[in-house]
């Protein structure tokens, strides 16, 4: 299709059912467990996706906001101008000055890997995100490639959840994610698996708005315009709030410690004052 997707060797190596966690067998164009699940390469992409059927109310609100994101990212790149992406990029750069990307980076809801304007040359990375169709039309979007223009040279992309990675224990230095975690199935689990991963005294890089910002406290103003919002939502859809997770800094904080890691480092996100953290843990 595309030809953006690539699979390097030192990923196939590390790849493995995320159930089982066992090798996977090459078959045509599925990928095959050792115990008889089949998974789908669909244009070079390595669909490892699971929990595709959303039973259950927090499941069908994580699926109802990955459709309305889907819906919106490929509306965006019909919308936004290049200014946009410009300050999208430039937004970022103070947070990546402060906790650099070390070693082999797994970024986690990475999307279509616009991280990589922050790697080193040839630095070992891997975007994993359930949203096969990223890279769709990718191409005519000069105004994002304006500012990203690597995002058409071949990137290392499997499709799967943040809650069931396909990759071996032990295997990455730096855990990504990034305006994500607020929107996973199941926030805890997605940090037990990022832990999984890492090496040890491997970095977690957790970059969210929290609620009440760093004092963690929500203001007249704000509590008034969420009250407002609920109504709305009621109504239409466009005010329905597809986050499945609201935490404040320090449940945020509380989470990330009691799936193990150490906290290190919080840096405030300049562009957002005191409203976006960005959260570095050790294993």
């Amino acid at each position: 299709m595309h030809g953006l997707i690539k699979i390097d060797k030192w990923v196939e190596d590390i790849l493995v059912d995320p159930l089982g966690k066992t090798r996977l067998r090459r078959s045509v164009n599925q990928l095959i467990s050792d115990y008889g699940r089949r998974y789908n390469v669909r244009d070079g992409i390595y669909d490892l996706r699971v929990l595709t059927q959303h039973i259950g109310s927090q499941c069908s609100l994580w699926a109802h906001g990955q459709e309305e994101f889907e819906r919106w990212s490929n509306a965006g790149g019909a919308e936004h101008k290049e200014q946009y992406y410009v300050d999208e990029r430039e937004s970022v750069r103070d947070v990546y000055d402060e906790i650099p990307i070390l070693g082999r980076c797994i970024d986690i809801g990475g999307h279509q890997g616009r991280l990589r304007a922050f790697l080193l040359k040839d630095q070992e990375y891997l975007s994993v995100d359930p949203f096969i169709d990223a890279f769709v039309n990718i191409r005519q979007q000069q105004e994002l490639l304006a500012t990203y223009p690597f995002l058409i040279e071949p990137i290392n992309f499997v499709s799967a959840l943040a809650e069931h990675l396909p990759f071996q224990s032990q295997a990455f230095d730096t855990a990504h994610m990034r305006s994500c975690i607020d929107h996973f199935y199941n926030p805890e689990l997605a940090l037990l698996e990022a832990y999984r991963v890492l090496k040890p005294g491997g970095q977690l890089i957790v970059g969210v708005y929290v609620e009440g910002g760093r004092t963690g406290k929500i203001g007249v103003t704000k509590r008034s315009k969420e009250t407002i919002r609920k109504i709305l939502s009621m109504v239409t859809d466009k005010f329905h709030d597809h986050h499945v997770w609201h935490p404040t800094y320090p449940e945020l904080c509380e989470l990330i410690e009691a799936c193990g890691f150490r906290i290190e480092k919080t840096y405030w996100q300049k562009r957002f004052v005191n409203q976006v953290c960005y959260v570095k843990a050790i294993k």
